[in-house]
Parts: structure tokens; C-alpha cells; sequence
């Protein structure tokens, strides 16, 4: 006879043999399966992509291309607004000048009478000459030559006290000589001297001889200061 405890078919015993060891396979044994290696493949070249199209994008807004050529579109410098037709130029600075009747100043020399302002404030005008005899006890004159005066008149505009030994006048003739400066206390031909306040005048007379072949025309010269500023003026002979 056989044995009672013999296993029933596949030869494994029926009873209590013990059970065997670990979960059994599954969906719960528990155990996640990893991801693929095509499905990592797929995910890196995603995020390669992605950041390639930001790269673009990128540079595209900044204007890192050009506009097919390799070179950059330079962007256009707008000049200031003028009136059409016109270019816009720098002003030249001129000194202020008081403008009588008589027509403008030509070739660099004012008109007599008219007024010049220098740098500064001060004021200078020269009167047309006058012709003149000279008293004999005058100094500078020379018989056979022509005595001419002008008056010349300084405002002090600066704000401060002027001194008027810094107004140099000079006289030249029309063939461009200086003029010999004539002295007549008779005629009240002193220069400018002394201080002047501000917003007042002073007055000189200055007589010159001039040759009587010398030509027709007369120029006076006046600086002011001991920066070189001058002014010219000039006319006809009386």
C-alpha cells in the first residue's frame, strides 16, 4: 500500500508543508517597475527642445540679429527739431550793442553815435569828430594839420565801481596811420580819469591830428580792461 502522506500530483505534499517564502508575484507585491530607458530618451529630448526655442526667443527680442546680412540695424539718431529747410547751428555769441539810427556797422567798424557794450557791463559810445582850432598853448597839434575832436562817453553798467584809466582811446587816419593826440585844456581835451559808479556816465573830449593828405576818413579805436576787448568806429572827415 502506499504511503498515506504521499503528495497528490506534482509530487508536492497535500498538507502542512510550510508556505513558500515572499510575496507572491504581482501587482501587490509592493515592487513599482522603473521607467523605460526610451521613455528617459523622450523626456531629455523635450527639455532640450524647450530650451532652445527660450534661447531663441530670447535673442530675437534683444535684437541679436540682423535683418539678413550678419549686421546689426543701426538705429537712427533724430537731430534736433528746426524749421524746414534750416540746419540747426550753434549761436555765436556777440556783445550787446545799442542800434541808432544810420544803418549798421560794415567791414567791423561801428557808425558814430552808436552805442557798444563790452563783456562785463560797460558802455562805450563815440561821437562823430568835429573839427577844431587848437588854442596855443595846446600840445600835439601841428600847423597845416587838421585838429579833429570826438566825445567819448563810458557808463558804468557792471554793478561795481569802474575805474576809467582801464578805457584806452585811439585815433587813425585814413591811411590806417595813429593819430597824434592833441592836449587843450582850453578845449577840454583831458582823458577819462578817476572812478565811476555804477550806473552813472562820464564824458571825455580827445582831439588827434590828422595830416591833411591822410584821406577822408577817421577810425577811433577803444579798449576796456586788460583782456584786449575793443571797439572800432569810423566815419568821414567833417
Amino acid at each position: 500500500m502506499g504511503d498515506a502522506h504521499t503528495s497528490g500530483s506534482g509530487g508536492r505534499p497535500s498538507g502542512g508543508g510550510e508556505p513558500p517564502s515572499g510575496p507572491p508575484p504581482g501587482p501587490l507585491s509592493g515592487s513599482s517597475p522603473r521607467p523605460s530607458r526610451r521613455r528617459a530618451w523622450l523626456l531629455a529630448l523635450v527639455g532640450v527642445i524647450v530650451l532652445a526655442v527660450g534661447v531663441a526667443g530670447l535673442l530675437v527680442g534683444t535684437g541679436a540679429f540682423g535683418d539678413g546680412d550678419g549686421e546689426k540695424t543701426p538705429t537712427p539718431t533724430l537731430a534736433p527739431a528746426t524749421a524746414a529747410g534750416e540746419t540747426s547751428t550753434a549761436p555765436t555769441a556777440r556783445p550787446a550793442t545799442t542800434l541808432p539810427p544810420g544803418g549798421d556797422s560794415a567791414d567791423g567798424l561801428l557808425p558814430f553815435g552808436r552805442a557798444h557794450r563790452y563783456e562785463g557791463g560797460v558802455e562805450v559810445t563815440v561821437s562823430a569828430p568835429e573839427r577844431f582850432t587848437p588854442a596855443d598853448s595846446s600840445a600835439g597839434h601841428k600847423a597845416g594839420n587838421v585838429a579833429v575832436k570826438v566825445d567819448v562817453t563810458v557808463r558804468n553798467d557792471t554793478g561795481e565801481r569802474f575805474e576809467l584809466v582801464n578805457v584806452v582811446v585811439q585815433g587813425r587816419d585814413g591811411e590806417g596811420r595813429e593819430a597824434v593826440r592833441v592836449f587843450d585844456g582850453q578845449e577840454g581835451l583831458l582823458p577819462l580819469s578817476g572812478g565811476l559808479l555804477p550806473g552813472r556816465k562820464a564824458v571825455a573830449v580827445y582831439g588827434f591830428d590828422v595830416p591833411p593828405a591822410a584821406g577822408e576818413t577817421f577810425e577811433v579805436e577803444v579798449s576796456v580792461g586788460f583782456t584786449g576787448d575793443s571797439a572800432f568806429w569810423g566815419g568821414r572827415l567833417p
